[in-house]
């Protein structure tokens, strides 16, 4: 029983560690390309026509980006944000859509733009009319322009829908157009910050061409650009699958303690048996069975019942995340049926192999 608990809550466990990454990386991807071109100093990137000829080779798979830091004005409340410019190819590239809260997604033009909640809220901002416009002032000195006139390159725009970002209660974001961005910023038409292509099927290789062509770029896949999320998962999952490991070796000892209460309880059965002719080793082997039976039980009850679980939980949402109307996330994963297989079989053997021990002393 103890350790058919054990298994069922080491299934549950790492079932609900692997939908919490999969719904982490799932939500990173609103935010983050398959890949990602950068200047390594965070420069701007200046396109000639041989990179716009290359880009044209992908125009359905890749967008331009342009960001920078702006100061917002709306009604005598000011705050600073970070603007991103973004082309029509932005929501192809980028599924932007799924972040909107509030509002559905079309084509940016010179008025609109889509403001995160907390912008939103702290500047009470009105949408979907131009009774909400509020003032952008460029303040960004990456742009050398900006450094001679701050606050003569200014435009006023609207908020068209709200958008989650990744850290909602403290980022300040505002996407808008492209052009806009860049007439607000001082610059020419070819300028960007980066671009972003998108590419699920064939990423490795999309990346190698993009790697022969902009040599002396940043070029990261979806991986590498969320290389500590990655990191600061994994640690997590680790971390957490040694303690029920732990947990699952305690509750071997309730086998243990079983077979040699079993023993003792058969021990004269057990002098029959030797007196007719049966070695130790035979009776240890059937204490040994008897130990890999009770064990064998308690992972197949327990990951059943666990798994049972975590369909009813994908299929009904019976527990939901507090305050939201979001269901847990779990998942179920092929790996962590194989992790449970290796360490069930591993304490089922030393466990029972220690427990059959105690007819040598009979």
């Amino acid at each position: 029983m103890v350790l058919s608990v054990s298994y069922f809550s080491f299934t549950v466990i790492l079932s609900v560690l692997s939908g919490l990454e999969n719904y982490s990386l799932q939500f990173s991807k609103s935010f983050d390309p398959e890949i990602k071109v950068s200047q390594k100093n965070n420069q701007l990137i200046i396109l000639d026509d041989s990179d716009l000829d290359f880009l044209s080779k992908h125009k359905n798979n890749v967008t331009k980006i342009l960001k920078g830091n702006v100061l917002i004005e709306n009604d005598g409340e000011v705050n600073y944000a970070e603007i991103i410019g973004v082309d029509k190819n932005f929501n192809n590239v980028i599924d932007f859509s799924k972040l909107l809260g509030i509002g559905s997604y079309k084509e940016l033009n010179e008025f609109n733009s889509y403001t995160s909640y907390s912008l939103t809220e702290k500047l009470d901002l009105n949408l979907f009319s131009a009774a909400g416009a509020y003032n952008v002032y460029s303040i960004n000195n990456i742009y050398p322009d900006v450094l001679f006139r701050p606050f003569k390159n200014n435009v006023v725009l609207f908020s068209d829908g709200v958008f989650t970002s990744r850290n909602d209660s403290e980022e300040n974001v505002i996407v808008a157009d492209l052009s806009i961005v860049q007439n607000l910023f001082g610059l020419k038409e070819h300028s960007c910050s980066e671009i972003y292509f998108s590419d699920s099927e064939n990423t490795n290789s999309l990346k190698q061409e993009i790697e022969d062509h902009f040599i002396d770029f940043k070029v990261q896949s979806h991986d590498e650009i969320n290389e500590t999320l990655y990191k600061m998962i994994q640690s997590e999952k680790l971390a957490v699958t040694l303690i029920m490991i732990m947990i699952i070796i305690i509750s071997a000892f309730n086998v243990i303690s079983s077979v040699v209460m079993l023993v003792i309880e058969k021990e004269n059965d057990i002098k029959t048996l030797k007196f007719l002719g049966l070695n130790k080793g035979d009776v240890q082997s059937v204490f040994f069975k008897n130990g890999l039976l009770l064990n064998g039980l308690g992972i197949l009850i327990g990951s059943i019942i666990g798994t049972i679980l975590i369909i009813l939980q994908k299929n009904l949402a019976l527990i939901k995340v507090g305050g939201m109307n979001l269901a847990y996330p779990v998942e179920i994963n092929a790996s962590n049926y194989v992790i449970i297989l290796v360490v069930g079989v591993v304490v089922a053997v030393v466990s029972s192999y220690f427990s059959s021990l105690s007819v040598k002393k009979l």
